[in-house]
C-alpha cells in the first residue's frame, strides 16, 4: 500500500513510478494534484438508530423500534450477543479504506479511454482481475456476445442561407491546457456520437424544441408548428436521451441534435473547467440512445442471456433500437444553429444560457447530417469476485458497479470502481485476519452499462432462478462521487439499514456522521434525477427508476436494491473532461469521499451478510404503497377509485400491520437473547429469513407490465426520463382511460399485496 502524508493545501507533482504504480499501455505526463491529510483513525460512532414507519407523522401506530433519532445499541437484525462479535470486524473494516489507495486506483482506471468492447475496456478488465487476486479473492470473467455500436464518421453542417454561409459543426472537444488527458486522438474519444443511432445521410430544416419532451411538442403543436420531416434541436436534461429520441420519432422527425446548454450544466451554473467544475462551451455528452425503458440489455436478446449459442433477433425486430439518427453537439456548435433560426420567439421558459435570441425556426435554416455508424455483435466482460459465506453460502449480497466508460469516466463510473477496489482490499485484509461472512458477498463489475445496462442485465437474466431464490440485496454504486452531498435511492425496506449505517460512518467534510449531513442538507436530485421518496421520513431518499445496473435485480428479479452517490457540481458528464484531473481538482480533491463510499458500502455489505435476521423492514414499504395508491385519486373516476383502489389502500394497511407485527416479534427475540433466555432456534431464524427474502419477490408479476413485460415489479418501473414510475401498470391504465385494464392491474396488485401479507 502507498502511504500519503501530504498536508492540506500543499501541492505535489508525482509521476506514476513515484506513486508505486506500474505503467499501463497509455502514458501520462506527471500531474499536479491536491491531497488532503489522511485520517490516522476513525471514531466508531453511535451504533444504530431505531426506526418504524409508524413513528412518523401520518403513519400507523409505532412498532418496537420507535422513531428514528433514538439510538439503538445494536443494529437491525442482530442480537446483542451476535453483534458483540460482529462489531470487532466492523471496527476493523472501517479503519481500512484509505484515500491514498483510492487516488491510486482512480489514476490507474483512467489511464486510457475504455469504451465497452474495446481494447482499453479489456485492459481495465485485466487490471480488475489482478487487483482482486492481490486481495485474496478469486475473480472470474463472464463473457457475453452482445450488439454494440460504434461510429465510423460523423459530419454535421449548416447549409448556406440568408442568415449565414455554409459551416461545419460537430467539432471535437477542445483540449485543456495543463490537462494532457484532454489531448486525445482516438476516434471514439473525439467524435460526437450516440450509440445505436442509425446511419443517415439527409438534409432537412431544423427547429428548436426545448428539451424535446411530450409537453414541449404539445406546446409547438399549439403554436401550429409540426416537426415532421424536420431535424429537431433539443437540450439535454429533463429526460433521458433515448426518451427524447422516441418522442421525436413518434412525431415523424427526421433526426435529433442534442446539446448541453450552459443554463443546465455550464457557465450559467458557475465557473467552467478548468477554472471550475461545470462544462466548458465546447463539451458534449456522449451516450446510448437505445430505448432501455422498454427492455434493457442486448437489443437482440430481450429477456434471455446473450450467451455464445443464444438465439438473436434481427435488428429490424428489436423494439428498442432507434429509427431516426441522433448526434450530440457542444453548446458552441448549437449556438451557430440558434443564431440562424428565424420565426417565432421561443417561450420564455425555453430560453437557455447562450448569448442569442432563442427562436423556434421557420424552415429556412437547413442542416446536413452524414453519419456512418456500425453495429456489431462483440464480446463484453463482467468481472465477478466472491467471498464465500460460512453458514449460508448460497445467499448472496451483491455489490454492483460497472467499469466501461465513454472516455475516461473519472466520475462515471471509475470513482465507483475505485471505491469497489478499495472495498475489496479492505475485505481482503479482514479475510487475512480470519473473517468469514455468514452469507456470500459478491463484488460484480459489469461491462457495457453505458450501452443499455448490458453486462448486468445479461448476467441477471442468465442467473434469474438463482437470484430469485438467494439474492439478499443489490448495493449499486455507479458514480461514487462528484461532490460532498450524499444521495441514496432504494426500496423503502432498506431505509432503516441505510440510516443506521450512515450514523456509523463520518462525513469527511463536516466530521459529523453521513446521516447528520444527509438529514440536514434537504431534498435534492442526484446526478441521475431519480424521483423522491416519502416526505414523511426524517431523511430524503429516492425511489428507483432507471439508469443503472440495479434494474435487472429489482425490476426483473425482485431483489431489494439501492443506488447511492456523493453528488456535487458536475458539468462534464460523459465528456472527455470527466478525467483524473477534474476529479483531483473538483470532484473529490482529497479522495476522502471515495474512501467514505468504501466504508459505507462495505459496512452495509457486512451487516446484510452477517445479521442473524436479514435487516429489512417492510412496514415502511407498506406505508409508501398506501401513499402511492392515494396519489391515484385525481386520475381515476370516483366509482372506479371506490371499487378498485380503496380496497387496495385497505390491504396495504393490513400489510403494514403484518410487517409491524413481525418487527415486534423480532424485537422480542432480541430482548430474549439479551437476557439469556432461550432464543429462537437457527432453523426458525432461517425460515424467517427465507420469508423475508420472498417479500420483494411477492411484488413481482410474471406477466409483467402491459406493453413492456420484461419489467415485472408492480410498484416501481422506469419512465423514459429515468425517473421512477409508481404503480406503473395501474397508473398507465388510468392515464389511458382504460377501465377494464385498470381493474385487471388492480387485481394483480391486490394479489401481490396478499402474497406480501402472507
Amino acid at each position: 500500500p502507498i502511504s500519503f502524508g501530504i498536508l492540506e493545501g500543499s501541492f505535489v507533482q508525482q509521476s506514476p513510478s513515484q506513486l508505486g504504480i506500474a505503467p499501463m499501455r497509455h502514458k501520462r505526463k506527471p500531474v499536479v494534484c491536491q491531497e488532503s491529510l489522511v485520517h490516522s483513525a476513525l471514531l466508531f460512532l453511535v451504533l444504530g438508530a431505531a426506526i418504524a414507519a409508524a413513528g412518523w407523522p401520518g403513519t400507523p401506530a409505532p412498532t418496537c423500534r420507535q422513531e428514528i433519532g433514538k439510538v439503538s445499541r445494536v443494529p437491525l437484525g442482530f442480537s446483542p450477543a451476535s453483534y458483540e462479535a460482529e462489531q470487532r470486524w466492523e471496527r476493523a473494516y472501517l479503519s481500512l479504506p484509505d484515500p491514498g489507495e483510492c487516488r491510486r486506483q482512480l489514476w490507474m482506471l483512467t489511464q486510457e479511454p475504455h469504451v465497452a468492447g474495446t481494447a482499453g475496456d479489456r485492459h481495465v478488465v485485466d487490471y480488475l482481475c489482478g487487483e482482486f487476486e492481490r486481495d485474496g479473492l478469486k475473480p472470474e470473467i463472464t463473457e457475453y456476445r452482445v450488439l454494440l455500436s460504434y461510429p465510423k464518421s460523423i459530419a454535421v453542417g449548416l447549409l448556406p442561407s440568408d442568415s449565414g454561409p455554409e459551416m461545419k459543426l460537430a467539432h471535437p472537444e477542445p483540449p485543456i491546457a495543463g490537462d494532457p488527458d484532454t489531448e486525445v486522438h482516438d476516434t471514439l474519444a473525439t467524435l460526437p456520437w450516440n450509440a445505436y443511432s442509425p446511419s443517415a445521410d439527409l438534409t432537412a430544416p431544423v427547429l428548436y424544441a426545448h428539451y424535446g419532451t411530450a409537453e414541449d411538442y404539445a406546446a409547438l403543436a399549439r403554436m401550429g408548428i409540426s416537426v415532421r420531416d424536420r431535424i429537431v434541436l433539443v437540450r439535454y436534461f429533463h429526460g433521458y436521451r433515448g426518451g427524447k429520441s422516441l418522442e421525436a420519432e413518434k412525431r415523424g422527425a427526421a433526426g435529433v441534435l442534442v446539446y448541453s446548454d450552459p443554463a443546465d450544466d455550464g457557465a450559467k451554473r458557475g465557473r467552467t473547467y478548468p477554472d471550475g467544475p461545470w462544462g466548458p462551451l465546447g463539451h458534449f455528452q456522449r451516450g446510448a440512445v437505445v430505448y432501455d425503458f422498454l427492455v434493457p440489455g442486448d437489443p437482440l436478446t430481450p429477456g434471455w442471456a446473450s450467451t455464445q449459442s443464444a438465439r438473436r433477433l434481427p435488428e429490424s425486430e428489436s423494439a428498442v433500437l432507434p429509427r431516426i439518427p441522433m448526434v450530440p453537439l457542444s453548446a458552441a456548435d448549437a449556438l451557430e444553429i440558434l443564431r440562424r433560426l428565424e420565426g417565432a420567439a421561443a417561450p420564455a421558459g425555453w430560453r437557455g444560457g447562450l448569448p442569442v435570441h432563442y427562436r423556434i425556426g421557420d424552415g429556412s435554416t437547413r442542416v446536413h447530417l452524414a453519419l456512418q455508424m456500425e453495429r456489431r455483435v462483440t464480446p463484453i466482460w463482467n468481472v465477478i469476485a466472491r467471498i464465500p459465506g460460512s453458514a449460508e453460502p448460497e445467499r448472496q449480497v451483491i455489490l454492483s458497479n460497472h467499469h466501461d466508460a465513454w472516455v475516461y469516466g473519472a466520475v462515471d463510473p471509475s470513482s465507483g470502481t475505485a471505491a469497489m477496489l478499495e472495498t475489496a482490499r479492505a475485505l481482503g485484509e479482514l479475510l487475512r485476519r480470519g473473517f468469514r461472512p455468514r452469507r456470500t458477498i459478491v463484488l460484480a463489475s459489469w461491462d457495457a452499462e453505458e450501452y443499455t445496462l448490458t453486462g448486468s442485465t445479461e448476467w441477471g437474466e442468465e442467473h434469474e432462478d438463482e437470484l430469485r431464490r438467494n439474492a439478499v440485496a443489490c448495493l449499486n454504486v455507479d458514480a461514487a462521487t462528484s461532490g460532498p452531498n450524499f444521495s441514496a435511492s432504494m426500496v423503502p425496506a432498506l431505509l432503516p439499514l441505510v440510516i443506521e449505517a450512515t450514523q456509523d460512518v463520518p462525513d469527511p467534510r463536516t466530521g459529523k456522521s453521513i446521516y447528520e449531513t444527509w438529514r440536514t442538507q434537504g431534498r435534492r436530485r442526484n446526478i441521475r434525477s431519480y424521483a423522491s421518496g416519502s416526505s414523511r421520513t426524517p431523511v430524503p431518499f429516492g425511489i428507483l427508476g432507471g439508469g443503472s445496473d440495479f434494474m435487472v435485480f429489482l425490476q426483473h428479479d425482485g431483489v431489494p436494491s439501492l443506488d447511492m452517490v456523493f453528488d456535487g457540481p458536475y458539468g462534464v458528464y460523459h465528456s472527455v473532461y470527466d478525467d483524473y484531473q477534474w476529479m483531483a481538482r473538483y470532484g473529490d480533491p482529497g479522495f476522502r469521499y471515495h474512501a467514505a463510499v468504501s466504508r459505507l458500502w462495505g459496512l452495509l455489505a457486512l451487516r446484510l451478510a452477517d445479521a442473524d435476521l436479514i435487516p429489512l423492514d417492510y412496514s415502511l414499504y407498506a406505508g409508501e404503497l398506501k401513499s402511492y395508491l392515494e396519489e391515484l385519486k385525481p386520475l381515476a373516476p370516483a366509482h372506479l377509485f371506490a371499487a378498485t383502489i380503496e380496497p387496495l389502500i385497505s390491504r396495504s394497511t393490513a400489510w403494514h400491520d403484518a410487517a409491524a407485527g413481525l418487527t415486534a416479534r423480532l424485537e422480542a427475540w432480541r430482548r430474549q437473547d439479551a437476557t439469556g433466555r432461550p432464543a429462537w432456534s437457527p432453523e426458525a431464524l432461517a425460515q424467517i429469513n427465507t420469508e423475508m427474502m420472498r417479500e420483494e419477490r411477492a411484488l413481482l408479476d410474471d406477466q409483467g407490465i402491459p406493453s413492456r413485460p420484461w419489467f415485472r415489479h408492480l410498484v416501481y418501473a422506469p419512465l423514459p426520463s429515468y425517473e421512477a414510475e409508481r404503480l406503473p401498470g395501474l397508473r398507465e391504465a388510468l392515464l389511458a382511460h382504460d377501465s377494464a385494464r385498470a381493474q385487471e392491474q388492480a387485481a394483480r396488485l391486490r394479489a401481490a399485496i396478499e402474497r406480501a401479507i402472507s
